[in-house]
């Protein structure tokens, strides 16, 4: 029994370095299997970097797209604005032409016709040329204002009052 006693120690000692030996075992298979995860995990993360990546390019292409988009549309509104500016100039122009021209036929027309009654009038009443001539200048500023124009290319002459008329004192 003593010899059973003597190789005791050894045979414990031998069990436990089994023991560890297949604990160490156990545990590089552990750090094996981590290491194969980890392994994974990374060629899965750089997929998933290089899917972010190819995703942010194509945002990019889009939001370049979008840009352009929006600076030709910006660029028509401008040249439809300045169109239409240059159509309203046009009409302006156009409008205030054929005012001029009214105004002008208006006092032609009046002239002609005040013309005729006051070189009547002044050679039967013999009143001088000047008034006579003032008042188609009056008359066509009262035709120019009264179809709308409010500005006339004729200043309005000041008539004389009618013998026995009331008149307003001048203002000031």
């Amino acid at each position: 029994m003593r010899q059973l006693f003597s190789k005791l120690p050894v045979l414990v000692l031998a069990i436990a370095v089994a023991g560890c030996a297949s604990q160490g075992e156990q545990q590089a298979g552990q750090a094996e299997a981590a290491a194969a995860k980890a392994d994974a995990a990374a060629t899965h993360a750089e997929q998933s970097a290089a899917q972010a990546t190819d995703a942010a390019n194509k945002a990019t292409e889009a939001a370049d797209r979008a840009t352009r988009a929006v600076e030709d549309a910006t660029r028509e509104i401008n040249r439809v604005a300045d169109h239409l500016d240059q159509m309203e100039r046009e009409r302006e122009a156009a409008v205030h032409g054929r005012r001029v021209s009214h105004v002008t036929k208006s006092a032609r027309k009046a002239a002609a016709a005040s013309g005729a009654s006051a070189s009547a009038s002044a050679s039967s009443s013999g009143a001088p040329a000047a008034e006579a001539s003032a008042s188609p200048g009056a008359s066509a500023a009262a035709s120019a204002t009264s179809d709308g124009v409010t500005s006339s290319a004729v200043a309005p002459a000041s008539v004389p009052p009618a013998p026995g008329a009331i008149v307003p004192p001048p203002r000031k």
